[in-house]
């Protein structure tokens, strides 16, 4: 085990309004949501990080597969969290970063109002013995075919140029996070944390996103167990719904955070 690894991060907004915290998914980094930070900072102080490995935080050293495990990830939010003294937290996670949405609200709930997440499934069922087999992959492919790989997983991921465009930015500077980080995502399970969650809990189901949602049977039934939690469809958008439509996207977050109690 190692210490935390202090994170990149851009903060906006007003000291003293609630924040929200907005954390990407695995190759993704703080970029991802640059158009929310500008739309929600009059209202909000609005928290961007870049997890370990990605955009400008460093890599830890060794960079193996057991320093990207879902816990020290975790824990560095935590860190960040602690040094900045936020409090009145609205966290927001994509794929990954929802799953560490309920690691650290799980952690630390004292410190939360809401968690959303979108492109997260609470629960992923692959063998376990398959985390190796990915992660071979995705380190073959990434060092011998990158260009090819980045540009296809871009692909797979967003539904538009401009959209494609910033996530290949992003994958550019993960790449020597992916195959570790994506090992850790293989088998999993938060269903019991979603079903007696300590704070509101919204899943947005994007449209398009059909792999996420082709695996979000348990995960409903964990919402349908918590009086606090739902599920909100947005249209039109697949896994990284913010940069796919950011309009319809800041409009579902506003929407979410008014309702809440």
């Amino acid at each position: 085990m190692m210490d935390s690894i202090q994170l990149e991060y851009s903060i906006t907004g007003r000291e003293n309004l609630d924040t929200i915290l907005f954390v990407h998914g695995a190759g993704g980094s703080i970029i991802q949501f640059q158009q929310q930070q500008e739309f929600f900072s009059e209202q909000y102080k609005v928290v961007l990080i870049s997890l370990r490995g990605h955009g400008n935080s460093p890599k830890p050293l060794p960079n193996t597969t057991d320093q990207y495990a879902l816990t020290l990830l975790a824990t560095d939010i935590i860190q960040l969290i602690k040094d900045l003294d936020l409090e009145r937290i609205h966290f927001f996670g994509n794929s990954a970063g929802g799953v560490l949405g309920y690691e650290v609200v799980g952690q630390v709930p004292e410190k939360f109002l809401s968690l959303t997440t979108f492109g997260t499934t609470g629960q992923m069922k692959f063998p376990k013995f398959l985390a190796p087999v990915f992660r071979g992959f995705d380190a073959l492919m990434l060092r011998y075919f990158k260009n090819w790989y980045l540009n296809l997983m871009a692909d797979q991921t967003a539904m538009n140029a401009s959209a494609k465009e910033v996530c290949l930015q992003m994958f550019v500077k993960a790449v020597a996070a992916i195959p570790h980080f994506r090992y850790n995502l293989v088998n999993y399970d938060y269903t019991e944390f979603i079903a007696q969650c300590p704070v509101p809990y919204t899943l947005i189901r994007c449209e398009f996103d059909k792999g996420i949602n082709g695996m979000l049977k348990s995960t409903l039934k964990a919402i349908g167990a918590n009086p606090s939690a739902r599920v909100i469809d947005l249209k039109g958008v697949g896994h990284v719904g913010n940069l796919d439509d950011p309009a319809a996207f800041n409009s579902c977050l506003k929407d979410i955070l008014k309702k809440l109690p």
